[in-house]
């Protein structure tokens, strides 16, 4: 029998936990939004202690995540046999039955979290994995679709917390992330069918519409309620406000990242490159929550987030260390 310890690594290999962070930090920077803002007194997360808030909405974007990475392994595995032979299920160290009862189990975690926030919590939850089996199902297979479906998969998981948020511009934000990336591990891994021109402007266009129905509901909603679109952060009695100032925040994260692309991928081409396109990316979100909490006023959380933005990056790269001492291909993280 293997070591238990070979059997947990092919685990969060199979899930790509090292990549889940980001997808928790998306839903913390909301349910901390939504907790400090009184418009959303109606919402259960706004109510419940501050640590059963966090966790349900880790358990929650976790288990999506999981979900979404042991699925697609699984329905790809005679591909995986052929072009990624390193990866757990396509190299016989994880059995089919094993991966679909790892994906099941993460699918029901992350429902029973989600109930935990109310109805509406769960029907998103539910309706992300549905847009997480369509994406394995059809829209992979058509580049535009399927990297605009990562997007809108990103988005919805966002409002799990809060469905009624109008500050919708940091949804936008990791939406156009999400998919800027998607896109870009498409071209620097080469893959087919081929992202021509064509492809390229069905994207764009998908983004367009996307991006007019977030920022454009955002506002709707924003009309029906008191504080307007910026959020209003509650501190006692008094409530402040930033303004649209706060956006220089996110802008600097984002050149951080272009720095950081420039200095760790660009000198990397084809799929190692690729790989690390997709970690650093999906690492950042933690920095976008930062900046985003920052810019809503909120420095104490957002100091905090900075800290986890930090730990999770050094976490990523002691992983990265542990498993190539183990041997193993280093391509998957």
């Amino acid at each position: 029998m293997r070591p238990v310890a070979e059997r947990i690594l092919d685990a969060f290999q199979l899930t790509r936990l090292s990549l889940a962070f980001g997808a928790v930090c998306e839903l913390w920077l909301v349910t901390l939004l939504t907790r400090a803002d009184p418009r959303y007194v109606h919402l259960p997360v706004y109510h419940m202690p501050l640590w059963k808030a966090l966790a349900s909405t880790a358990v929650v974007a976790i288990g999506l995540f999981a979900f979404a990475a042991s699925l697609n392994d699984l329905l790809d595995v005679r591909h995986d046999r052929r072009f990624s032979p390193d990866r757990p299920l396509a190299a016989g160290r994880i059995r089919a039955s094993s991966a679909a009862l790892l994906s099941f189990g993460a699918l029901m975690a992350a429902v029973v979290a989600a109930s935990v926030l109310g109805e509406a919590a769960l029907v998103l939850t539910v309706g992300v994995a549905a847009a997480v089996m369509f994406y394995d199902a059809v829209a992979k297979h058509i580049p535009a679709l399927g990297i605009a479906t990562i997007g809108v998969a990103h988005a919805a998981n966002m409002f799990i917390p809060n469905w009624s948020l109008s500050f919708t511009v940091p949804v936008w934000w990791s939406m156009s992330h999400a998919v800027a990336i998607a896109a870009s591990v498409h071209r620097f891994e080469d893959k087919r069918p081929f992202f021509g021109t064509r492809r390229i402007l069905s994207l764009v266009a998908a983004w367009l519409f996307w991006s007019t129905v977030l920022l454009g509901g955002g506002a709707i909603v924003a009309q029906g309620s008191a504080g307007g679109f910026w959020p209003q952060v509650a501190r006692g009695d008094e409530l402040i406000a930033t303004g649209p100032v706060g956006l220089l925040w996110p802008v600097l994260a984002l050149i951080g990242f272009l720095l950081v692309v420039r200095t760790k991928v660009a000198g990397s081409p084809g799929p190692v490159g690729g790989e690390k396109l997709r970690r650093y990316g999906a690492m950042w979100q933690a920095v976008y929550a930062a900046a985003w909490l920052m810019a809503a006023g909120l420095r104490v959380e957002a100091l905090a987030m900075a800290v986890l933005a930090v730990a999770g990056l050094v976490a990523m790269t002691v992983l990265k260390e542990v498993n190539g001492l183990s041997g193993r291909p280093i391509g998957w993280r």
